[in-house]
């Protein structure tokens, strides 16, 4: 007795069908990954908050230096944002429970603490020398996405 075993071309068909669905599930499990990956870039509203640390930090000495040479008015117009000073400090009365900022503080070494990104902006803070005591004050810089900034918090945050 003879056997003759062998594959049809039915058989080869339904083995090559089996083995490209195999690549393009594959294909689309990676195209989803690639989508995902996308989306998460494109959560960033827009390209003024992919801003690095330099350009928080470069803001926030400008807004410093505006402080310490008494440019308020131009510090308003750039930024626009609302302020008093008062008692030679500058009073945005954001939040409510926030100290007034001294003016004198403004022109003195700062040091980063840390610079925070979050969906709505970000904040970068700052130990600033006080030559009174020797001790550093820490401020907070509030940024919104577009670098627009919102105030200065005095003390822990």
């Amino acid at each position: 007795m003879l056997f003759v075993v062998g594959c049809s071309d039915e058989d080869e068909n339904n083995q090559i069908v089996i083995k490209y669905e195999s690549q393009i599930k594959e294909q689309q499990k990676e195209i989803g990954e690639l989508k995902q990956e996308i989306e998460d870039i494109n959560f960033i509203p827009n390209v003024y908050y992919r801003s690095s640390l330099q350009e928080a930090d470069r803001e926030a000495r400008k807004i410093m230096r505006y402080i310490s040479e008494g440019i308020y008015e131009e510090l308003k117009k750039e930024y626009d944002i609302e302020f008093e000073v008062k008692e030679d400090a500058v009073d945005s009365g954001v939040p409510e429970s926030n100290t007034p900022f001294p003016i004198e503080m403004a022109g003195n070494f700062m040091y980063i603490a840390n610079f925070i990104k979050k969906p709505d902006g970000m904040e970068i803070s700052y130990f600033i020398d006080n030559p009174k005591n020797e001790r550093s004050q820490l401020i907070h810089m509030s940024f919104a996405i577009d670098m627009e900034f919102k105030f200065i918090y005095v003390g822990d945050a």
